[in-house]
């Protein structure tokens, strides 16, 4: 239609008068309509070869042999220049060529006396684990095969013309689509399942490093005396990890305070630091006055993150690994802060 229209105006210009002539050259080109294509043919045809391969094979199954010169040559215009085509009358033998290969595309052409048979095949070929794409072919409508279409992911083609209609392409198309785009969605989530378990194992990785960490500030205070023997050095660390370990339960942290460390957490974990100074603050306060020591602080801290990485389920944990660490950076100095000030006169 656009190239028409640019016809019949170079007709009617070449018709008018010359300073006519002279004010209509004189106007910028009009810009493109948006019914003119917008995309070269070229990269069209090589859209539906990403879809339709060149050597596409595709299954007949049908108690009579289907006319597909049509079909062939609708695939000849888009490229696809060697298909491959087999037919098969019966269900076994449809089974059987299933068992041995696979096929692009199968054509199940759906005949009224014989409907419980073609369902009853495509029944078996979704239950033997074939997910290849299928179209159902029918003259006339039937719901019932419409509602086995929807429950085994078929596509359904009603046309008295069959194997003839021109509709049958675009519903092998869409069939194969259906079927690339649930491949691709089964790897994503394969994907994004293993990269959640890497970040499980890694955040108790983490969690674990941490633990050994309070540990060895525990062992830090608690120092062993060189002049011991092997023997007594290792009785003696025994008792240090005992002592810590006591100590470490010892400890009391008013429920309040729980509560409120663990809402803090999930929020920084969820917002940051940037409207949660005086939180922050008031918190480390709280766990002063508590005359807790930065490790048990510490320890405190990694309990709650265990909690909360838990609780995740199939959300990424390396966010709340990291927040969390950011929380504890802020929660130590600030805790620093507060023993300092006590200790001034």
């Amino acid at each position: 239609m656009s190239v028409k229209h640019e016809k019949n105006n170079q007709s009617s210009a070449h018709s008018s008068a010359g300073c006519e002539e002279n004010q209509v050259s004189s106007l910028p080109p009009a810009p493109l309509n948006r019914t003119e294509k917008s995309l070269p043919e070229d990269v069209l045809m090589a859209s539906q070869q990403q879809l339709i391969p060149p050597r596409l094979k595709v299954l007949f199954v049908s108690d009579k042999r289907p006319v597909w010169v049509g079909l062939a040559l609708r695939l000849d215009s888009i490229g696809c220049v060697e298909p491959r085509f087999g037919w098969v009358s019966t269900s076994e033998e449809a089974l059987t060529l299933l068992r041995d290969d696979s096929y692009d595309c199968l054509l199940i052409g759906i005949d009224f006396e014989s409907k419980s048979k073609q369902l009853s095949l495509l029944n078996a070929i979704r239950g033997s684990g074939c997910h290849d794409p299928i179209v159902l072919m029918l003259a006339m409508p039937d719901d019932e095969v419409v509602l086995a279409g929807c429950e085994y992911q078929a596509q359904i083609l009603v046309s008295a013309a069959m194997w003839e209609s021109p509709a049958l392409l675009g519903t092998m198309k869409r069939a194969m689509m259906v079927y690339q785009l649930g491949e691709d969605n089964h790897r994503l989530l394969v994907e994004n399942h293993r990269r959640l378990v890497r970040e499980r194992d890694e955040s108790e990785r983490l969690l674990k490093q941490q633990r050994s960490m309070v540990e060895e500030l525990q062992t830090l205070t608690y120092p062993i005396e060189p002049e011991k023997s092997e023997q007594d050095q290792f009785l003696s660390q025994s008792q240090i990890q005992k002592k810590s370990r006591q100590t470490s339960n010892e400890f009391h942290i008013p429920l309040e305070v729980q509560d409120y460390y663990h809402e803090l957490l999930r929020t920084y974990v969820i917002m940051g630091s940037g409207s949660l100074k005086d939180e922050i603050l008031q918190i480390a306060e709280l766990l002063a006055a508590a005359n807790l020591t930065p490790g048990q602080v510490l320890e405190f801290h990694l309990k709650c993150v265990e909690v909360i990485v838990k609780g995740l389920g199939n959300r990424s944990s390396r966010h709340v690994m990291s927040r969390a660490d950011l929380l504890a950076l802020e929660i130590m100095v600030h805790l620093g802060e507060c023993y300092q000030k006590r200790s001034t006169p």
